[in-house]
């Protein structure tokens, strides 16, 4: 059998195309489900950011604290997404270093700083130009952060679904064909 049609017969002749499908389908849900709990923390924002830019112009936004502070939120989302990504599966644990790493750095680079140039433009008198700069990829890191949690959490918890039953097939006595029969 070649390599391409062993690719296509699964367990009991099933067709793997359709596992590559149901892994997208599945993939697809996720992403829709991730940017819809960003758009839920940022309408406050976004209410907030409109009354700004209807009464003092669209600098007023980028120069106010709201969009550092929607970045810490997120980033704070984006810890508790890690740890609860440890918490559905104890299998998990052995990635502890990465997740606590993944951990300290959205800690370090998006809620530290957000939470940072929140306070310093509220006690800023004349608030610097650069900080239009800073506070919009503050916010675009803290979305980054917080995507990439739940992926990466789902990706591993699905990974191990997938060694727990390859582990069940094998003890069962159950092989995926190779190229080789």
């Amino acid at each position: 059998m070649s390599t391409r049609q062993s690719d296509q017969v699964g367990p009991a002749g099933s067709g793997q195309n359709s596992m590559g499908a149901d892994a997208e389908t599945q993939s697809l849900k996720l992403l829709y489900g991730s940017y819809a709990d960003v758009l839920f923390v940022l309408l406050p924002f976004a209410v907030v950011a409109l009354f700004k830019v209807w009464d003092q112009g669209f600098e007023s936004v980028l120069l106010g604290y709201d969009l550092s502070m929607a970045a810490g939120v997120l980033g704070g989302l984006a810890v508790v997404k890690f740890i609860m990504g440890m918490m559905i599966d104890t299998n998990m644990l052995k990635h502890k270093e990465r997740i606590l790493f993944l951990i300290a750095g959205t800690v370090f680079l998006i809620m530290v700083p957000g939470i940072l140039f929140s306070v310093l433009i509220m006690l800023a008198d004349p608030v610097p130009k650069w900080v239009m700069f800073v506070q919009p990829l503050l916010l675009v890191l803290g979305i980054s952060a917080y995507s990439g949690a739940v992926g990466s959490t789902n990706a591993v918890h699905r990974q191990f679904q997938g060694d727990t039953n390859e582990d069940r097939d094998s003890m069962a006595g159950v092989h995926e064909p190779t190229s080789d029969s």
